[in-house]
Formats: C-alpha cells, sequence, structure tokens
C-alpha cells in the first residue's frame, strides 16, 4: 500500500486533497491515534508500517459522515477511493521520505 502519482492525481482530480485539508485537524487526530492503536497490535521487536496505520484509518474513515458525503456528492461508488484517501491522509501526517539513488561505488571497491 503506497500512494503513487496515478493515485496522487486521480485523488485530487476527485477533491479529496480539500476534503483533508478543510478537515485536517480531524484526519492528523484519526491518523495518531491510528499509530498508536497499530502499535499496540504490532509484535514487540518490530516497526509499525504505514500499511498498518492505513489499515485503521480505513475503518475510521469507511464510517465518517464528512467522508461519505464528498463521495455522494462527487457520485462516486467506487471502493478503491477508502483506501485510496487512507493512504492520503497517511502520506499528509507522516510524509514519506524522498526516494535517493543509492550512492555508487567508487572504482576499485
Amino acid at each position: 500500500m503506497s500512494l503513487d502519482t496515478e493515485k496522487l492525481h486521480r485523488l485530487t482530480g476527485k477533491q479529496f486533497d480539500k476534503l483533508y485539508s478543510q478537515n485536517a485537524a480531524k484526519y492528523t487526530e484519526m491518523a495518531q491515534k491510528a499509530l498508536a492503536y497499530a502499535q499496540t497490535c504490532i509484535p514487540a521487536g518490530e516497526k509499525v508500517r504505514p500499511g498498518d496505520v492505513v489499515s485503521v484509518i480505513q475503518n475510521a474513515v469507511r464510517i465518517d459522515p464528512t467522508f461519505e458525503r464528498h463521495l455522494r456528492d462527487k457520485k462516486l461508488k467506487q471502493r478503491f477511493w477508502l483506501a485510496w484517501f487512507a493512504e492520503y491522509i497517511v502520506e499528509q501526517v507522516f510524509p514519506q521520505p524522498e526516494l535517493m539513488n543509492p550512492p555508487s561505488k567508487k572504482q576499485g571497491e
């Protein structure tokens, strides 16, 4: 589970970015609580991954009246919007580091 460029473009095309920004405090709190909950479920010694938090957020967003209204107003019936928006929330609250090319090996190594 990760938000890629195509998903991001489709989400912004359907104004999910505006839905998030208009309710940023609520979705930030949701993500922070989802992280705390996921930490209670992950075995000791293992780290919580973004997908773990996304799974918890999906359950909360599924019953969020604001999200439901957005789907209804935009006439969006596909189920993937839920997962994609949950991924969007996680990326907004917990930005992932930039991908970088691995350092090149020097000659002779």
